[in-house]
């Protein structure tokens, strides 16, 4: 018997937003090199899931808990790509993606996929406390995985350029 994935899993990155201090509205997105694009390079964003504390206890980077569910209703994402913000207050529940039975997690059961998002600009996107709320609980990491296709720009000249997939290290 062969098992053949529907979706074969490409390129991701874990991105940790640390909320360090009681009391914020804004916690912005960092800059993650991996998801920007270069002069020579195009990063194409194709879905992104939240990884709630049932799911991953710490943050690996940081070492934070990782925010729990009483923090992941609060908020909304703004995500800015192309020069203007594209996704506009995103519940961050709408990014979770697994259920897992007990825990309260509300789901979807499938993945926050994103239409071929090109340049997103990770320094002008945050997660925003809604309506009024604020930070509760610091410190805590809020764990994003993002899917992404990174694309090698070759000039044929004339000012057009053929679009191909880096596929491994690049």
């Amino acid at each position: 018997m062969m098992l053949v994935q529907e979706e074969p899993r490409g390129p991701s990155q874990l991105i940790e937003v640390d909320q360090l201090a009681n009391g914020l509205d804004r916690l912005k997105f960092p800059d993650v090199s991996e998801l920007r694009n270069e002069s020579d390079q195009i990063v194409i964003i194709k879905a992104m899931r939240v990884i709630p504390a049932e799911v991953l206890t710490n943050a690996p980077t940081s070492g934070n808990p990782v925010a729990p569910l009483t923090e992941l209703q609060k908020c909304t994402v703004q995500l800015y790509c192309e020069g203007w913000v594209k996704g506009d207050n995103i519940p961050l529940l709408e990014f979770v993606d697994m259920f897992i039975e007990g825990s309260g997690v509300p789901t979807r059961l499938r993945t926050m996929k994103l239409d071929s998002w090109r340049n997103v600009d990770w320094s002008k996107s945050y997660i925003q406390y809604s309506n009024g709320t604020l930070s509760a609980g610091a410190p805590y990491t809020f764990i994003f995985e993002v899917e992404y296709v990174k694309m090698q720009k070759i000039d044929l000249g004339n000012g057009q350029f053929e679009l191909k997939e880096i596929v491994g290290p690049s």
